[in-house]
């Protein structure tokens, strides 16, 4: 929640997560500062709980982190961190850099996604197949430019603004085989509807790769990425459903509606 933009987000996970994230001109330290939020972690196909994640973002003066925890039922685990900028006032948020490492069932590392905005440095480890691969770059990172779940706080942004724009351009780095950034298009529906694995209203959007013309060869090809919004809640954010990595296994992640605290297992 395979995917070019790693879910949860959108992570995997995407996460996705920064339920609270509004520009500069509107942050309080309040709103940065939010007790950790559960989501159960779901096998899109049949519906049943495979994990739970956990995600949190810890702000101080102008800078913000964003850090989180999927955790497995069969031992895997997944820690994504993204240091955010929180600038001026009146400027929104900025990522500086991003880290996401995919734990084995024994701690030992599956794959880890790196990039450093400001340097351009970018690193893409995969150790599946009993085989290291590891491949560095450095990108020329265009503005706005997000990865995993921090893509939640420019789709935030966008829908709180309530235009009549319906489509929002963003930029994403991902691991697809080797470091890269895509130009990715957010397509918000029309309208809200009931999301059934959360059990209640929601907007929902869809980020998909933008290749130009080439869209309309290759369309029927991409993978898609969805997220949803509640529209009750200050646009909170409540799941996606994508890949937990490039060519991974599809994920569903949805916030919790009990105790958003109690019961969240946490990778360590």
């Amino acid at each position: 929640m395979s995917s070019m933009l790693e879910p949860r987000r959108i992570v995997a996970a995407i996460a996705m997560i920064l339920t609270l994230i509004c520009p500069r001109s509107a942050l309080s330290a309040d709103v940065l500062s939010f007790p950790p939020t559960s989501f159960e972690i779901l096998n899109p196909d049949t519906g049943a709980a495979i994990g739970r994640a956990k995600y949190r973002v810890d702000s101080a003066g102008d800078r913000a982190t964003l850090r989180g925890e999927d955790g497995y039922f069969d031992g895997q685990t997944d820690v994504e961190i993204a240091h955010l900028d929180l600038g001026s006032t009146g400027r929104p948020p900025r990522l500086v850099d991003f880290d996401h490492t995919f734990y084995n069932g024994d701690r030992s590392i599956l794959r880890r996604h790196h990039l450093d905005v400001k340097s351009g440095a970018a690193t893409c480890i995969d150790n599946s197949g009993g085989q290291k691969t590891e491949l560095t770059d450095v990108l020329t990172v265009p503005d706005n430019t997000w990865a995993g779940g921090s893509i939640v706080i420019p789709i935030q942004e966008f829908l709180r603004e309530g235009t009549q724009e319906t489509t929002l351009p963003l930029n994403v780095f991902s691991c697809a085989t080797g470091p890269k950034i895509f130009a990715v298009n957010v397509t918000k529906d029309p309208g809200d509807a009931m999301w059934a694995a959360y059990g209640g209203d929601a907007m929902r959007v869809e980020v998909r790769p933008n290749f130009g013309w080439l869209n309309v060869i290759i369309e029927a090809f991409m993978p898609k990425l969805h997220a949803w919004f509640d529209p009750h809640d200050g646009w909170a954010f409540l799941g996606d459903e994508a890949a937990r990595f490039y060519k991974g296994p599809p994920i569903m992640v949805v916030k919790s509606r009990t105790n958003p605290v109690d019961g969240a297992h946490s990778a360590k």
